[in-house]
């Protein structure tokens, strides 16, 4: 089975550095290629018609297209069987963001692309339902995270810090809890608001560091407002550390679990509360450390995402190795 997987064409793949979205195209590459039988072929440049040729050249039997704006190009393709995955972090929140012009995008899509869906949450799934489009043409696959290049402690050797990880910029919300000092913030600089200058700001990890330092920490704070399957939240897990999230970045996770706790939209400007959650949470995630990791194995790791992904290309495509 040849599968085309077509990127954002904005930065490298793999990526050099940060690149949530290059990651897991990377990824979906390798794991997909673990089974005999299977080769995959990234498409990753901005421009339109490279990407067309390049695509008809790898004459696929699944194109799987992984950038929001890039589904105009769906009819373009030899092959129709076209999968889209669209990763924008406000996509179950259209109606509350109608001034960056999702909406008119996504009904654009909705009613004149033939591609199937793999929704990233169900909140997702069901937005798509609601806008129109039929059920049985919206799948759900989670993200994975690449358990086999993170380092695990058995013990966090920051037993009484958390970490938070990600891009810094306005979504994520750095700027709100910096002053939080039992948090190391790591991320590239995108937000004004924020204090580089704080001695809890780390700057921004290689991959390297990424995957050896990651599972030193007790515990991952991410209070943004908006994600659609975050995939640091898949990395934690797998690294042992709980997890203190916002409402919008639950996705797929079982939020009655003592190591994961949720911090109501009303109170994410609490500093106070968040502070207290964020440290009884370090003292739980002391004790269910390898339970947390054996959570994460269980859910999110590429062998998971991989069975659903094959599971759909046969519902969908009839196409079985």
């Amino acid at each position: 089975m040849r599968i085309t997987i077509i990127g954002p064409g904005i930065m490298p793949i793999p990526p050099r550095g940060w690149g949530a979205v290059e990651s897991l195209i990377w990824d979906y590459k390798l794991f997909l290629e673990k089974i005999p039988g299977i080769a995959v072929t990234i498409v990753n440049t901005p421009q339109p018609h490279e990407i067309i040729r390049l695509t008809n050249d790898s004459v696929p039997d699944v194109v799987h297209i992984q950038y929001d704006n890039l589904w105009p190009l769906w009819d373009a393709f030899h092959c129709k069987n076209v999968l889209h995955t669209n990763h924008y972090g406000y996509l179950d929140q259209l109606e509350m963001r109608s001034g960056d012009g999702y909406i008119a995008m996504f009904n654009d899509f909705i009613h004149n692309c033939k591609a199937y869906i793999v929704a990233l949450s169900p909140s997702i799934r069901n937005m798509y339902i609601k806008y129109g489009c039929p059920p049985e043409r919206v799948g759900l696959i989670p993200n994975g995270a690449n358990h086999e290049i993170f380092h695990y402690r058995e013990e966090a050797l920051y037993k009484d810090r958390g970490i938070y990880l990600a891009k810094i910029d306005y979504r994520k919300r750095q700027a709100v809890y910096q002053s939080i000092d039992f948090i190391d913030f790591v991320g590239n600089l995108a937000d004004g608001g924020f204090n580089p200058q704080r001695s809890n700001y780390k700057g921004e990890w290689s991959k390297a560091e990424l995957y050896q330092h990651l599972s030193d920490y007790s515990n991952l704070v991410l209070l943004s407002d908006g994600e659609a399957h975050s995939l640091v939240c898949c990395e934690a897990l797998v690294c042992g550390l709980g997890l203190v999230i916002s409402e919008f970045a639950a996705a797929n996770l079982d939020t009655t679990l003592p190591w994961i706790d949720v911090i109501p939209t009303e109170k994410l400007n609490d500093i106070d509360y968040i502070s207290n959650v964020i440290r009884e949470n370090q003292k739980k995630c002391v004790m269910y450390r390898p339970q947390i990791r054996a959570y994460g194995l269980a859910h999110f790791t590429w062998k998971v995402v991989v069975d659903k992904y094959l599971q759909t290309i046969e519902k969908y495509f009839h196409l079985s190795l």
